[in-house]
């Protein structure tokens, strides 16, 4: 056993030296930039750059479009899912053919699909030369408030495959003949989705949840190409904050940045660990 466990770790030991060198390191140095007031002089000033930082303006709208835009995705992205899994489960002809064209956006390189966008809802895309066609004023068209929900549009596209994935393995270890005994008792499709499929799949559902938030804050790249690194108020995420302040060199502000969204997503996700343990455990 211990030989076993001496192999293991050998194994293990180059993707964990990566993990530390590359990841756990600089971002534990990184705190200290966070508490000194400058990368020359480095005079420590405690949580200042952090009082600094939230009460920043820019840092507020941002981390409150980063919210809004995490509330709206994430839940729309899950229930979409769930309904696309359960109906490609329940599907008698064109399963693969319907398979493979939600699975799409997996293998289709991000650069495609971002040219894909830009070229619809670009600020000289179809989208806006359309309206614009229709009579609409050119302020109205660069200045319109539903640039957000093209974002959601493109989280969606990417990451509910992903999810698909997720809850289509889920799905399959359901046993069937939970579903025919609630059958011959009598009760319906919801019932037995409430009974049966939101039960036995809610492992999967926090695990989902969980990629979820953390594939939120990965939407930075599509926003850049599209709107560039000082898009509208309205659409201006805290990855337009950090990157900023990083062109600009400025790194106790992106330090201290950081740490404040490691600790707000710390907390975030130690909560959905606590509601997937005390769902656990309700159903024991």
């Amino acid at each position: 056993m211990k030989k076993r466990n001496a192999a293991y770790w050998l194994l293990l030991l180059p993707s964990l030296l990566g993990v530390l060198v590359f990841y756990i390191v600089p971002f534990g140095y990184s705190l200290w930039y966070a508490v000194t007031d400058n990368i020359i002089d480095q005079n420590f000033v405690g949580l200042k750059n952090f009082a600094a930082t939230l009460s920043n303006s820019l840092f507020r709208n941002a981390a409150f479009n980063s919210a809004v835009f995490m509330v709206v995705s994430v839940p729309l992205g899950m229930a979409l899912a769930l309904v696309l899994s359960i109906c490609l489960q329940k599907m008698k002809k064109g399963r693969v053919i319907a398979t493979m064209a939600l699975l799409l956006p997996l293998v289709v390189p991000s650069g495609t699909i971002v040219y894909f966008w830009k070229v619809l809802f670009g600020s000289n895309g179809l989208v806006n030369e359309f309206l614009l066609r229709l009579g609409f004023s050119h302020p109205w068209v660069s200045q319109n408030q539903w640039t957000l929900g093209v974002l959601v549009a493109i989280f969606l596209w990417k990451n509910v495959s992903y999810n698909i994935v997720l809850f289509w393995s889920g799905l399959n270890w359901i046993p069937k003949t939970y579903y025919e005994q609630m059958a011959l008792e009598g009760a319906g499709t919801w019932k037995q989705f409430w009974n049966v499929t939101w039960i036995y799949l809610s492992p999967t559902t926090f695990v989902v949840l969980l990629m979820s938030i953390v594939n939120n804050f990965k939407v930075y790249k599509e926003v850049y190409m599209l709107y560039g690194a000082y898009p509208s108020p309205d659409i201006y995420m805290l990855q337009h904050y950090m990157n900023n302040q990083f062109i600009s060199l400025n790194m106790q502000k992106l330090s201290s940045a950081a740490y404040i969204l490691f600790l707000v997503l710390g907390a975030l996700l130690l909560l959905v660990f606590y509601a997937q343990k005390r769902v656990t455990d309700a159903y024991q």
